[in-house]
């Protein structure tokens, strides 16, 4: 059996060793669709995605796929279905497991359930001025929807056809002072000479921000009901990106939320550009996903990339050239900017 996880590894810590291990407690395999170089939060990765994807093969991952920055830097909902679609396409996924607060997947799929069926309910709670978190909170009434794990693994239930294993989270939780089990505290005490970071780039960002109108700021995903003009006003204000999020947030817009529209805008991703995967990147793989790799060239329903010059699709080749642009205002995040063309002369980790 061939086992599916969607993650960030950002960075790995014991709580995804022990979800791999799981995974692979009866010999099985293990495939990661794993982030790129940005995370669901709006923010840049603290390492690379070849350095991770490396980290997730060395600690019993087989192969490691990309989630694009396209489908990353989404809303839960957007990024547990572009991370389930990749596992899906390759066609050689059976299980998808997940780390969670709970372990009952039971108990999983019936919160996942009710939320489909009070869709009217929570469009209702939105009328109302709260931020969507809220007012599916609101409308569903579920213990599972206050920790970050659940939410996600709910997402993942909505979206996916494959079998799911829900694996109990260890340790005190998310964003919490875990030095073992929370990326967030991790971060905290990694040395910033060798990580990468947002706020090397915030003057960058803010010139970017000044330069652009409200109608500008309308054509990024999840932007609307006059978000665009006061996300215009408190940019000419601003003098940090800290500054900036204080003064979009409402309890109608989550700090996630604007990070996401901020790094978005920086970027340059517009809601005209997919939101969805339309090939699968291979960062990283060993023997046995080597093995996998060649059953997928038989059963994936996406292109497969392994390298640039390789890619003959126009379509495909063009989505592949933004998310190189993307990698490249990514690596000015660095103590020590590298130059353009890094995800072009880029190779598959094979260990």
């Amino acid at each position: 059996m061939n086992f599916g996880v969607i993650c960030e590894l950002n960075p790995l810590h014991k709580g995804h060793k022990y979800l791999f291990d799981v995974c692979k407690n009866n010999g099985d395999g293990l495939i990661c669709a794993m982030s790129g170089n940005f995370t669901q939060r709006g923010d840049f990765t603290v390492y690379n995605k070849f350095e991770r994807a490396q980290a997730a093969i060395n600690n019993g991952a087989d192969l490691v796929l990309e989630i694009p920055a396209l489908c990353t830097i989404q809303s839960a909902q957007g990024y547990a279905k572009s991370g389930v679609k990749i596992l899906e396409a390759t066609g050689i996924c059976d299980c998808l497991a997940f780390g969670a607060e709970t372990d009952d997947i039971a108990q999983l799929k019936a919160v996942s359930q009710r939320i489909k069926d009070c869709d009217e309910q929570i469009i209702n709670e939105l009328a109302k001025g709260v931020s969507y978190p809220t007012a599916r909170q609101k409308a569903v009434d579920s213990p599972l929807l206050k920790t970050p794990n659940n939410i996600l693994a709910i997402e993942y239930l909505t979206y996916t056809k494959l079998n799911a294993l829900a694996v109990k989270r260890l340790g005190k939780g998310h964003d919490t002072d875990d030095l073992e089990y929370s990326a967030s505290e991790i971060r905290k005490h990694l040395d910033r000479n060798e990580i990468c970071t947002l706020e090397r780039c915030e003057r960058a960002i803010l010139y970017k921000l000044r330069n652009m109108t409200s109608e500008d700021f309308l054509k990024i995903e999840d932007v609307s009901e006059g978000l665009e003009n006061r996300i215009e006003k408190c940019v000419k204000n601003a003098t940090s990106l800290g500054e900036l999020y204080d003064a979009i947030k409402t309890k109608r817009y989550t700090h996630s939320r604007i990070r996401r529209i901020i790094l978005r805008a920086f970027l340059g991703i517009t809601r005209d550009m997919p939101t969805q995967p339309e090939y699968l990147r291979i960062l990283a793989f060993n023997e046995r996903g080597k093995e996998m790799l060649a059953q997928m060239k038989k059963t994936a329903s996406l292109p497969i990339i392994t390298k640039y010059s390789n890619i003959t699709d126009e379509h495909i080749k063009e989505l592949f050239d933004l998310e190189c642009k993307f990698t490249d205002i990514y690596n000015l995040g660095l103590k020590t900017p590298l130059p353009c063309g890094e995800e072009q002369r880029s190779k598959v980790k094979i260990l």
